[in-house]
This record gives C-alpha cells, sequence and structure tokens, in this order.
C-alpha cells in the first residue's frame, strides 16, 4: 500500500531474529478536531524545523463513479487547479511556488488528495487556496474542454502508448467482482469525451464538502493556530449531503476459478506474464501477513522470484510482486518478463512452483525476519518529513479506520509467524481465486513504425 524504502539492517541497529528488538519510530502525536459543518483536522506538531504541510483527502475515486464517467474523479482533480472566484488559470501554481512551496494533486480508486509543503509562516496561503476550491470552483466550456483534452493526452502518454499497461489495467479489472472497482482510474476516452460540464458541477456539489474532507496540517504549527485559521476559512461553510456509501463487498478471495485472458501489445517487444489473486481490504488482518509475504517473494536480490526466475535459472528478465491493497477488495500481483527466447509459459510454471514451495515448505524465522526488518525501516522511513507524516495519518485514517493505530501498526507485524505467512499463502494464492493477463507483442505489421528524418 504505502511505498517501503529498503534499507541496510545494520545501518538501522535491526538484529536478526532471536535477538532484541532495536529501533523503533517514536510515536507520533496528533489531535483531531471537527468543525460544526462536519471537516475533520487532524494535526501533528513538529518544530524541528519552520515548515508546515497541508494534506487535503476528499473521501472519493474513481470507485464513486456513475457507468459511463469512468475516469471523472481524476479528470475534477484537474479541474481543481484551474479557475474560482478568485484565482485565474495559473495562480493556484503562482503563489504557492511564489511562497517558496511545493505542491500536487493525485487520484486513486478510494480518495482524491490535495496537498502543499510551506514554510510555516504561509499556513495561512494553503488554507485560504483550498477554501477557494472547496467552495468557489468556476466552471466553464473552455477550461473544461482544455483540462479534458490534458487528461486525454495523460492517457494516451502513460497508458495506450506505454508497453504492457493495457496489460495491466486488463488485470487489475480482471481481479475481482466488486462493482465499483470494474474500471480504470484513468478512464476510457469514450467517457472521457462524454463527460459535460453539467457532469462537473453535479460531481462538485456531491463530493467536495466539508463533511466529505480531511485535512491533516503537520509542521510547526500549534493545535490553536490550526482551530482559529480553519473556523476563519472553512467554518462558514455549509454541510453538504452526505455521499451515498458504496455497495458491500464481494466475497474474498474468489473461489470460481481462474480467470484467464490474453492482450496484443504493439508496444512490447517481449512477452509478459501478470497474475493477480484476490485480497481482502486493506483494514482486514490478514493485509500484515500478506505485505510480509510479498516482501519474501520480490523485495530485493535475496528474494524468492529474483534468485529463482533471475539469478538460478536465467528465465527472467524483470520479476516483482506487490500488494495492491485498497479500501475495498484488491490485489497480490506477481509478473515477470521473460529473457529472449524464454517461453512465457515457463515463465508461468516457474512462478507456480515457487509460490506451491511458499504453501508445502513455508518459510524460516530468517526470511521472515529480513521481510519485517524491510517493513520497519520503511515504516520509519515513511516519517522523515512533515509532508510523509501527512500521508501516514491521512492512510490510518481512511484504510485503517483509525489514525491511533499508527503507533501500534508495527507490533502486528512484529507478531506475524511463520505460521501466518502459510496459511495465507494457501488461502489467497490459489488457482480457483487466480486472474492471468499474458501479453505478446502484435505482429510486425501492427506494431508502430519508427520515426525517421
Amino acid at each position: 500500500m504505502r511505498v517501503k524504502a529498503v534499507v541496510i539492517a545494520a545501518l538501522m541497529g535491526i538484529v536478526v531474529a532471536g535477538q532484541s528488538r532495536a529501533q523503533d519510530a517514536p510515536p507520533l502525536k496528533f489531535e483531531t478536531f471537527v468543525l460544526d459543518n462536519g471537516m475533520t483536522f487532524i494535526v501533528h506538531e513538529d518544530h524541528s524545523t519552520p515548515i508546515a504541510a497541508v494534506n487535503v483527502w476528499y473521501d472519493v475515486g474513481s470507485a464513486n463513479e456513475e457507468p459511463g464517467r469512468s475516469g471523472f474523479a481524476h479528470l475534477f482533480e484537474h479541474m481543481l487547479f484551474e479557475e474560482t472566484e478568485q484565482l485565474s488559470p495559473g495562480d493556484f501554481k503562482r503563489h504557492i511556488l511564489g511562497a517558496g512551496g511545493t505542491y500536487n494533486g493525485t487520484t486513486n480508486q478510494d480518495r482524491t488528495a490535495y496537498y502543499e509543503t510551506l514554510p510555516s509562516n504561509r499556513l495561512n496561503l494553503a488554507f485560504w487556496l483550498e477554501s477557494e476550491r472547496m467552495a468557489n470552483l468556476r466552471v466553464t466550456q473552455d477550461n473544461f474542454d482544455r483540462e479534458r483534452e490534458v487528461v486525454k493526452e495523460e492517457r494516451r502518454m502513460r497508458v495506450d502508448n506505454q508497453p504492457y499497461q493495457n496489460g495491466v489495467l486488463t488485470l487489475d479489472t480482471l481481479i475481482n467482482d466488486w462493482g465499483p472497482y470494474d474500471h480504470s482510474v484513468i478512464g476510457s476516452m469514450a467517457d472521457l469525451e462524454s463527460a459535460t460540464v453539467g457532469d462537473v458541477t453535479s460531481f462538485y456539489a456531491r463530493y467536495y464538502v466539508p463533511n466529505n474532507a480531511t485535512v491533516v496540517v503537520a509542521g510547526d504549527v500549534t493545535v490553536d493556530q490550526v482551530r482559529e485559521m480553519a473556523d476563519e476559512y472553512f467554518g462558514g461553510m455549509p454541510r453538504g449531503d452526505d455521499p451515498e456509501p458504496l455497495p458491500p463487498f464481494a466475497e474474498v478471495p474468489r473461489s470460481d476459478g481462474e480467470r484467464r485472458t490474453t492482450v496484443e501489445d504493439k508496444f512490447a517487444n517481449l512477452p509478459a506474464y501478470l497474475a493477480g489473486f484476490n485480497i481482502p481490504p486493506h483494514s482486514a488482518d490478514d493485509t500484515y501477513a500478506l505485505e510480509l509475504l510479498s516482501s519474501m517473494f520480490s523485495e530485493g536480490e535475496s528474494s524468492r522470484l529474483f534468485q529463482r526466475l533471475v539469478k538460478e535459472e536465467a528465465a527472467a528478465l524483470f520479476t516483482f510482486a506487490f500488494l495492491d491493497s485498497r479500501v475495498g477488495p484488491g490485489g497480490f500481483w506477481v509478473a515477470a518478463i521473460p529473457n529472449q527466447g524464454v517461453d512465457v509459459e515457463q515463465i508461468e510454471a516457474l512462478i507456480n512452483e515457487e509460490i506451491e514451495k511458499l504453501q508445502t515448505e513455508g518459510v524460516g524465522e530468517r526470511e521472515l525476519q529480513k521481510a519485517k526488518n524491510q517493513m520497519r525501516a520503511g515504516l520509519i522511513d515513511n516519517r522523515e518529513t512533515v509532508f510523509a507524516k501527512t500521508q501516514e495519518i491521512q492512510h490510518y485514517r481512511l484504510y485503517h479506520g483509525d489514525v491511533a493505530q499508527i503507533n501500534s501498526d508495527m507490533e502486528r507485524y512484529m507478531r506475524i509467524t511463520t505460521e501466518d505467512i502459510s496459511r495465507v499463502a494457501n488461502k489467497y494464492l490459489v488457482p480457483l481465486n487466480r486472474s492471468v493477463v499474458i501479453v505478446v507483442p502484435a505482429s510486425s505489421e501492427e506494431k508502430p513504425k519508427a520515426a525517421t528524418s
């Protein structure tokens, strides 16, 4: 779910299994308050440097999109950097950069995020800008058409003209049966083209309301200071209607049999094997063991996939496994690109053998400890900056439903046993729960021609 840094254990003072515990991240203190309109604020004071990060998450992502409007949450993210009653195009960027800050926004299946990092004495600027786009967005046909073309070009650049990306999107929608996840975040060209200005204003009124937003502020600030600014900039906004809840999750893991398809790719020079296994929401207890399992499977050159497919067999050019963990059902992904002359069927057989070894032979204590060390390193790394702290706080709020778990999560990873790893491998990494996409290079006639001068 979160990006994990692989840090040499000795540099952190982490020791092998059987010895005492070593460095942990200190407890992260925070305070929460809620305005009368339902808008939530979470504050973490860190006075080590005169910097503050403001991180606003709206609980709306591609899962909330209506049929025929795929990609709309991402399109709307772009619209929020356009015009408001007091901001012209380009003003948002000019104000933040002029204050010595940075900013960005992202969208995924479950949420849309907007964030700024800037000198702490300009906290009011971030609050004013965020309040402007929450309350006073101005949508015109011109700025809508312009941003729609930007998103369409982004799809062309990142998906349509990139090798293997259509295979990735195909597997993403093949893994589970939960309706809200049956389309990609980037959306389809047809749906983007059919969107209207009226769709934008309706989406804005439904989801961009105070009671659907959480603001995390971390840095050289005080709770009283943030509370005062929250009242000033957001307190007068009316509460909106609560968004409709999403439907219940489908049963996880699936038990209806393997799903398999082939995707031709005109940009790929080599085939690829992509597989995914349906897993429960991130808040499930099994997530801890699954995350450690994915680390053992593919993180670093000593991982099982690298050792078997790349080093021993020289069969794969590239391998990976990761946990795509979400508010709803997610996926345990495994993939590899074969070396020239190696059949993709051989790659699949080798990966399946490694999964079967996990299930029948289990893992050793030392291997599990290495994964725990990597996890501890990642969790500490995720607290190195005030912005990273705001991300972690938002993560625990949305994906765990409890910010306080930010200070107890490491203990849960440390309690995972080798038996837990075997149990989740046998529960989720099974053929009845597997989806497979084989990417094959298109014929030479279908490949794009190289440009000539």
